[in-house]
């Protein structure tokens, strides 16, 4: 008699940064600070593979690993050669398309590992929701949502759920509000968006793997987000010129003096409104960093190189 095919159970690992066992200086997360980034990438690879050792002993045949943190450097969160054998490592130029590509193929179940809390809550480690440069709040259908949300809408429209988490306390509450009986590990306690006090890291990577384990045998009661499309999404930006920008989007609306809303009929649809939304808004950014450069000795003849090039290709064309 042959024996049973096992089940294949197919995980997709997605990681942030913020909420990694260990880290507590924002350097450590910044490609622009190299000695404290290193840090943050060795302690990043060895949470990813804490989870995958325990994934794998709860049953788990195939990992994904998706390097979702963007301020860390394109591709660099996590260090390839030092990741555990057999999973399939998902980098690369594309940071919004990670996620994406991850899960074309079909997938049992998601783990959120590193994620951070959402603007507003007053005690998580550098709380925001998408860019830390635009302090920017996000609603969907009234209620307000952060990345794990926005996270697990996506993995949702795939019929995917969401069975573990990890970051601090304040990411366990929002995770756990969001995703009863959600499996979560709290690696640290944060007083403020600057401070946090971190478990040790053996510590913590210990409870990371019998988490994950015991997340795999939620898998058949766990269900995915169920939030009801039409998405009415609406983005409260810090001021109204932020709004402004934002509010160029074909059939976005201004909501308030500094709020920009939108209907959308799936989640792919709303993602891509609220990363056109933060991408334009962020201009008032990108322009104020230019006045800088603007002052600096030199800058006049480097913009008059660049733009002379610009145009040779242009007429060369």
């Amino acid at each position: 008699m042959s024996r049973k095919a096992k089940k294949a159970i197919r995980i997709v690992l997605d990681v942030d940064m913020e909420g990694i066992s260990g880290i507590d200086d924002l350097r450590q997360i910044l490609d622009r600070h190299k000695q404290f980034e290193e840090s943050g990438r060795s302690l990043t690879t060895e949470d990813v593979n804490a989870a995958v050792r325990g994934l794998r002993a709860g049953g788990a045949t195939e990992i994904r690993v998706v390097d979702d943190h963007g301020s860390g450097g394109l591709s660099a969160n996590i260090i390839p050669e030092k990741l555990e054998k057999g999973v399939k490592l998902y980098q690369g130029p594309d940071l919004l398309g990670r996620l994406g590509e991850a899960i074309k193929r079909p997938v049992t179940a998601a783990v959120l590992l590193g994620y951070h809390a959402m603007v507003g809550a007053k005690d998580g480690f550098l709380t925001h929701t998408i860019d830390f440069h635009l302090i920017a709040g996000i609603k969907i259908n009234g209620t307000p949502v952060g990345e794990t949300a926005l996270a697990a809408l996506q993995l949702a429209e795939h019929g995917i759920p969401v069975i573990m988490v990890t970051g601090d306390q304040a990411l366990v509450r929002e995770a756990s509000e969001l995703l009863p009986e959600v499996e979560t590990v709290q690696v640290k306690t944060s007083l403020n968006r600057r401070t946090t006090k971190c478990l040790p890291p053996t510590e913590a990577r210990k409870l990371i793997e019998k988490a994950a384990k015991r997340a795999i045998s939620k898998i058949d009661q766990l269900k995915p987000l169920d939030i009801k499309p039409p998405y009415t999404i609406e983005i409260s930006f810090p001021t109204k010129e932020h709004a402004k920008l934002a509010a160029i989007i074909p059939r976005a609306r201004r909501s308030g003096e500094t709020a920009v809303s939108y209907v959308a009929q799936n989640f792919d649809e709303g993602e891509a409104f609220i990363n056109t939304a933060m991408s334009l808004a962020a201009g008032i950014t990108r322009r104020t960093l230019y006045a800088e450069f603007a002052k600096l000795e030199g800058f006049s003849r480097i913009q008059k190189e660049f733009w002379e090039k610009i145009t040779s290709d242009w007429l060369s064309q």
